[in-house]
This record gives structure tokens, sequence and C-alpha cells, in this order.
């Protein structure tokens, strides 16, 4: 098999569960004749940094260090938010800044994620698109709040994987900045909604097995359907195939947790542990998280109410959630995105 590039990008927050997730990758991606990680790496320490470079030695892969500083100021530049008092999320949309330039295919990797399958089927899709994406899970009330759709896809931009080529080709850097320039660079999942409001003309998507996320972790695909309306989203058949052989699971928050956190109810929290152990980070000490009023009465509520019903509460719940930030980012007004 041939190369395998893959970026990921994190603080010293998040630089240890980007090691676990890089141990998961590597364990069950063998096969690839070289695999290199770059990581671009914001104020990570000395400690984190050599735990990771340890980790991808540790498989003969190759690792690629990126300084945040030039990036973050950049992003600074151009005014674009922190996201969880971090600028990481937005280093994915500079990737052409560093990357070489044999580099055909790359895959981002939140650091929330494990890869607990064989990646080549997903690194072989071919056929046009600047990215191949993953639908995700939010509700059509919410695509409306940005001015997509609900005839139109949404996608979760935690797994991405972009050609090169046609990314450069399609001027998408440039038209992301643009678009930032000229539209709007504040909106309430930052990077994510401006991917998808500028490439919505140039993704593809591939099947939920390579970004699956919690809530069909904890919710049949019937119910799912039943509770979140949403109408471009995958078939019951088709969720219930990924749940049995998912290749990337995106380990995001749950009730206000991860599966870092002690005593959490995420369902990701088993997998988690097992290549957490098997890391360089295995001595990690988990911690409580630090949640507010409304994410402990949710877990109180998740403990003691019918799944149904409490996921019928915890979407409103959401999407209230959002009206709010939406309202207070674009004050109070309908402010939709045009495509540049």
């Amino acid at each position: 098999m041939g190369n395998l590039n893959v970026l990921y990008a994190c603080d010293d927050n998040y630089a240890p569960y980007a090691t676990v997730s890089i141990c998961s990758l590597l364990e069950n991606n063998k096969n690839f004749e070289s695999v290199n990680i770059y990581a671009v790496l914001d104020k990570v320490s000395s400690d984190n940094v050599e735990r990771m470079a340890k980790q991808i030695d540790l498989y003969h892969a190759i690792f690629i260090p990126v300084d945040a500083a030039p990036i973050v100021e950049e992003i600074m530049e151009l005014g674009l938010p922190q996201y969880r008092n971090s600028y990481g999320t937005n280093f994915r949309l500079f990737f052409d800044r560093f990357i070489r330039e044999d580099v055909k295919k790359l895959l981002y990797l939140d650091c929330d994620t494990i890869v607990c399958g064989d990646l080549t089927s997903f690194i072989e899709h071919s056929g046009g698109a600047c990215a191949y994406v993953v639908q995700d899970s939010l509700t059509d009330r919410y695509k409306s709040m940005i001015g997509i759709s609900d005839q139109e896809c949404y996608f979760n931009a935690g797994v991405m994987l972009i050609d090169v080529k046609k990314w450069k080709e399609n001027q998408c850097t440039q038209h992301l900045i643009k678009h930032i320039k000229k539209e709007r660079a504040k909106y309430c999942n930052p990077d994510q909604d401006l991917l998808n409001i500028v490439l919505r003309n140039h993704i593809s998507y591939v099947g939920p097995e390579y970004n699956f996320q919690p809530i069909h972790r904890m919710l049949n695909s019937r119910d799912y359907r039943k509770i979140y309306s949403v109408k471009t989203y995958y078939g019951e058949q088709t969720i219930e195939a990924a749940k049995r052989n998912p290749v990337i699971l995106h380990t995001y928050r749950f009730l206000g947790e991860f599966p870092w956190h002690r005593d959490n109810l995420h369902p990701d929290t088993e997998i988690f542990d097992y290549y957490l152990k098997k890391s360089t980070q295995r001595e990690y000490v988990k911690k409580k998280a630090n949640t507010g009023f409304i994410m402990k009465i949710e877990k109180i509520l998740f403990r003691i109410l019918p799944g149904k019903l409490f996921f019928r509460i915890f979407k409103m719940a959401q999407e209230w959630s959002f009206e709010r930030q939406n309202k207070k980012i674009t004050g109070g007004k309908n402010v939709f995105s045009k495509i540049c």
C-alpha cells in the first residue's frame, strides 16, 4: 500500500488525546508503506510533544511538527474567533501553508477521533471532489440558521479526506479567506459552518462509518430519524451497518463530557480507554468535566428518563442553545451567508 498523510492540530490541552488518536490510527493501519503525521502544535509542552513523537516512532511513522504561531497570527488578522479558548479548530483551513508539494491526499482528523479500522477504502475515494466527508447528525433547523436548506446536506468537519490537487485548483483556501473577509467570520460551529457554506459545491459524501458520531451509539437509527427528522440524512440500514463496523469513531462531547473525563457517560469510553492504555499517554489521570448547571441537569435526565423521551428533550435544548448563540453572533438578525 502507498503513503498515508494525516493532519492533526492541537494546543497543550488536546495534545494527549491527539496522541491516543494517533495510537489507534497507527495500530490499525500497518499496511501502508509509510505514514506521515503532520501536527500543528500551539504552545504544546515539551513533555506532550515528546510523548507524541515517541508514539509515532514506535510504529516507524514520520512525525512532522508544525509551529502554529504563524497560522495563529494569520487567523487573528482575519478576525476569526477562538473556539473554547483556542484557535486550533481553524488550523486545518491553512494546511496548504506547510504540507509537502508531493502530497496528493491529506486526511484531517480531529483529536477526539479513534481510528478502529483500516483506512485503505476511505483513502482510495476519488472522483473530482475537493474533499470527502460524512454528514453531521445536527438537525435541519440548525442548517436553516445559517442559510442551508433542508434539501441540502451538512457535513461534520472533524474528518476530512482532502484531494490536495483539486483543493488548490479550485482555490478553496482563497475562497474561504474571501468569505471570511467579505461575508461572515463568526458562526456557532466556527470552521465547520464556514466550510459547509463555502465548499458545498466542492465536496462528496461518504458513508457514516468514516465519522461515526455518538448519537448513533446511543439511539437506534429508526428512533433517530423519527426524533431528528433530517430529510437528507443516511438511511436506517446504512447507519446500522456503520454501527456494526465503524472505521473512525468521532468521540466528541456528549452530555458535556468526553471519554477522557472521569465518571463520564460517553458511549465511546471503553474503546478510548483501550487505546489510552496502549499509548504513550497511558499515565494520563482522568479529571471531572467542568460542566455547567444545564449539562448537569442533562446528565441526571439521561439517567432517569426513557431514551426516546430524553433525546426529544435533548434535541430541543440543543436547538434552543444554537439559536441563542446565533442571535448573539448576528445581533438577532437572520444573516445568511453567500457562496463565494
